[in-house]
């Protein structure tokens, strides 16, 4: 049976296994545990479940990266999702995916549903291991592969780092995919607002570096830092950063970053980005600034082991 027809097979079998859902023990599942289950519960607690993936390639290619939000919240009445996607060409930064559809209470609302845009295959735990997006004609098929590490913080929040291969119009490109997984109860807005960055970026010497850094970590989860390097992973727990340098903007009412620096204390290593090609999305407000979610990419340098690197890659910000 060939790939096509083993796709097709597991996504009918997700999409009938997400109308009726066993419990989940996922700690991910969060402040609203069985929530909305459709089992005579009078009332839950509104809980959005975001899911955050960042999709970097290992070399330079026509696609530069591509960056996906699938938020599901959950109510009483039932389980709206709203699923977003977008993609940086040679051309600068485009929407590939804006889905918003509603479904039925279920027992595991952190769980990826299929739409009209989007396909999905899930492995025995709930989690997707390919997505498909359906942009136009073509399709955008993201596997994810083998897990480079994986835990959950002190906040629930939990992270991941897999190899993965993006696959477009027959071009398959190889890379590295960030995820963020999180819950946030009676959210006054949606996550993807921050505040928050997250960065993956590539060395000239194909070291992989990920920063993640907010100031609601009750929220949003831990700060750390990770690095891929000679065949060797690292991870730490404590990481500074600060605004280099700021524009205004007036759609935004607002200065906001466009060169950053980082640094990872215990071995000093120093990283600082500018911001090339970017997009914003704004949070409408009457007056004032704006909350805005904006995608960069960017380019700089990192400094370690006494030597100085050129990077560049994904930066994702969120701003209340």
């Amino acid at each position: 049976m060939d790939r096509t027809a083993i796709l097709a097979i597991v996504v009918l079998l997700c999409t009938s296994a997400c109308r009726s859902e066993p419990a989940s023990d996922d700690p991910a599942s969060g402040p609203a545990g069985p929530a909305g289950s459709g089992s005579g519960t009078p009332s839950v607690t509104a809980t959005e479940y975001t899911t955050s993936l960042q999709f970097l390639p290992l070399e330079g290619t026509a696609t530069r990266g591509v960056t996906l939000e699938f938020a599901n919240t959950a109510t009483s009445s039932g389980l709206g999702h709203s699923y977003l996607g977008w993609e940086l060409g040679r051309s600068g930064w485009r929407s590939i995916l804006e889905a918003d559809f509603q479904a039925p209470p279920t027992q595991a609302p952190w769980r990826l549903f299929p739409a009209d845009a989007v396909r999905l295959t899930v492995n025995a735990d709930g989690d997707p291991d390919v997505l498909i997006l359906r942009v136009g004609s073509a399709d955008y098929t993201l596997d994810l592969e083998g897990h480079l590490d994986g835990w959950e913080d002190r906040a629930g929040t939990r992270h991941e780092v897999r190899e993965a291969t993006l696959t477009r119009r027959g071009n398959r490109v190889s890379g590295v995919t960030v995820q963020h997984r999180f819950a946030i109860p009676e959210p006054s807005q949606p996550a993807r607002f921050g505040p928050y960055e997250r960065v993956i970026l590539r060395s000239e010497d194909g070291a992989i570096i990920v920063f993640f850094h907010t100031r609601s970590p009750d929220v949003f989860g831990n700060d750390y830092a990770w690095m891929y390097a000679d065949g060797l992973t690292r991870r730490w727990t404590a990481l500074e950063t600060r605004t280099v340098e700021v524009a205004n903007s007036s759609q935004l009412r607002r200065n906001v970053p466009i060169r950053t620096w980082f640094r990872i204390p215990e071995p000093d290593i120093r990283c600082e980005l500018t911001a090339a090609e970017r997009i914003f999305n704004e949070l409408p407000t009457e007056a004032g600034p704006k909350p805005y979610h904006a995608l960069y990419w960017v380019r700089g340098w990192i400094e370690f082991a006494g030597e100085r690197r050129n990077v560049e890659g994904l930066l994702e910000r969120g701003e209340v």
